[in-house]
């Protein structure tokens, strides 16, 4: 038996370790996506690998951080293996689940000689080589993509392995910042490992086995009867992305099927469309994250999830499935998948548990601006993820200029940081106002970003849900679809999946993401709103 007292006490000190370790990362990293946007994710693990404690940040990396590190420790030959001071990365899109320029780094945790869990940080490392920067939207092979890594070591006992970071080096157009940010994921490490061997100090092992035994039972707990309360039987939807980036204008389905039985869960992806040539393609250990997710949004509480928690949630991924990822197939752009999934499970749920889901959200809004810096003469690539409109739901209207589902706590990069790292100018930021499909409630509406640019650049886009726009629920209307266009003096191009394409010197790019859908029928909608709704969207149209 553990006292409640020194299991609060005890939890806390866990989730406030894993808090400091993504401080650490996001405060020693190089790269804007990582120390502005927040593009990382940290977690303490037990010595199974089983989370102890998660901080905040992508929801899509927090769902399989622990599934990275139980697949690396086995193909590694085990936890013995490992010695104290080692520190393992990785980025291979078939054992993680994401992109190649994600990368894993996880380090054993040894108390008095012993192995006692592990500490793990990934973060978005922006370019490690390929035939474009990033890794390109236009990619039909993973090799494509830029240099892919098992699980190796780039610190053996608390030294550097310096052949592996000069690889890193000489394979990314930002070298010295890539080693940068592996160092500022190995530092989060570290932070994390100090802090639970402090735990450990305090409590000793047994005990802290004792809490981490009683704090899982607790997550499952919740689970179950969570899941209970929903009423037994299967529900069903189906979804599409508008293509694969290759093969233009020919849609990738999902099909979800839950099932609910007792206080016992399981998700369904047969009919789902097979392996696709442009790199949509997504690893399974991503696609069981994204249904966790899922699963959390809908019914998962406050309490924040560890080795606990999903216990009673089971993924089938036909092998046939681009969700199930197998060498060699492009799984750049992964994550448009993720937020349709998540998108369609709370779908699935509409009719039985009303109050709880939300119409669709804008889907997946990315880009990249890519080229020369004419004052340094170095390579220069601005990534950015871009807010849009969320669904509504019963409690009000959907949330505007949000993040995606899959991105979480990911920020936006400050006009301020834009325009004093790159030689790009940012001439609008603001909501797209009526961009929301109308309802009782409305939906969230998306922004517009307008860039101009003194240089000739590349630039990459890819925007989806187009054709089949975030959707309504119960009478409310779908929101619109993301566009972009450039423009200059002698042309006007249209933009919704783009790689490497040129954009001259005095041209202005603008990107407008997508709103969310509506919820209710918009004929109840009260009157004083109806008002501001028409006052927002002539602002918008004037603007």
């Amino acid at each position: 038996m553990v006292d409640p007292i020194t299991l609060e006490i005890v939890r806390n000190q866990l989730l406030a370790a894993a808090d400091d370790m993504r401080v650490g990362m996001v405060r020693s990293a190089f790269t804007p996506i990582i120390y502005e946007a927040g593009d990382c994710a940290v977690a303490l693990l037990d010595e199974r690998a089983d989370v102890l404690a998660q901080s905040s940040g992508l929801p899509m990396f927090l769902g399989n951080l622990e599934q990275a590190v139980k697949a690396s420790v086995e193909l590694r030959g085990g936890p013995g293996t490992l010695r104290e001071g080692d520190a393992v990365c990785l980025n291979d899109s078939y054992i993680q689940g994401t992109h190649l320029v994600d990368l894993t780094v996880f380090t054993p945790v040894f108390w008095e000689g012993a192995l006692v869990g592990y500490t793990v940080a990934r973060a978005d490392v922006t370019d490690v080589g390929g035939a474009d920067p990033g890794g390109g939207f236009a990619t039909t092979e993973i090799y494509q993509e830029g240099l892919r890594m098992g699980p190796v070591l780039v610190e053996a006992e608390g030294e550097p392995v310096a052949d592996i970071l000069d690889i890193m080096r000489r394979n990314s157009r930002n070298g010295e910042l890539l080693v940068g940010d592996v160092n500022a994921m190995v530092t989060a490490c570290r932070i994390g490992e100090q802090r639970l061997r402090a735990v450990l100090d305090r409590v000793g092992v047994e005990q802290l086995r004792a809490i981490r035994d009683e704090l899982f039972r607790q997550s499952e707990r919740l689970d179950r009867d969570a899941v209970a309360a929903i009423p037994d039987g299967v529900y069903r939807a189906r979804g599409c992305l508008d293509d694969d980036g290759v093969v233009r204008g020919e849609p990738v389905w999902i099909d979800v099927a839950v099932s609910v039985e007792g206080d016992r869960m399981s998700v369904d992806f047969t009919g789902t469309s097979g392996p696709v040539l442009g790199p949509l393609n997504t690893g399974v250990a991503q696609t069981i994250s994204s249904v966790r997710v899922a699963y959390r949004l809908l019914f998962g509480g406050d309490r924040s999830p560890d080795g606990g928690s999903f216990r009673n949630l089971q993924v089938s991924v036909p092998e046939e499935s681009f969700l199930n990822a197998r060498e060699p197939v492009a799984c750049m752009n992964y994550a448009s998948s993720s937020v349709l999934l998540m998108d369609l499970i709370m779908r699935a749920f509409a009719d039985v548990v009303p109050d709880r889901v939300a119409a669709g959200q804008f889907g997946d809004a990315i880009s990249q601006i890519v080229g020369t810096d004419p004052l340094t003469g170095g390579h220069f690539n601005l990534s950015e993820a871009h807010a849009g409109g969320w669904g509504a739901d019963t409690a009000g209207d959907g949330a505007d200029g949000l993040i995606d589902l899959t991105n979480g706590s990911f920020r936006n990069t400050p006009v301020e940081v834009v325009e004093s790292r790159y030689p790009v100018q940012v001439l609008e930021y603001a909501f797209r106002r009526g961009s929301g499909g109308a309802g009782r409630n409305r939906g969230g509406d998306g922004i517009v970003r307008r860039y101009r640019f003194d240089i000739d650049l590349d630039f990459y886009i890819w925007l989806d849900r187009i054709a089949t726009p975030a959707w309504g629920l119960f009478g409310g209307q779908p929101g619109a679809g993301s566009e972009a266009w450039v423009e200059g003096a002698s042309r006007r191009v249209q933009l919704t999946k783009a790689n490497r394409f040129r954009i001259m010197a005095g041209e202005e790019l603008v990107i407008a993401t997508g709103g969310g859908g509506g919820y209710g029928d918009p004929g109840e909608r009260l009157d004083a709103l109806r008002v501001d709704d028409r006052s927002a969207t002539m602002a918008g149209e004037e603007r």
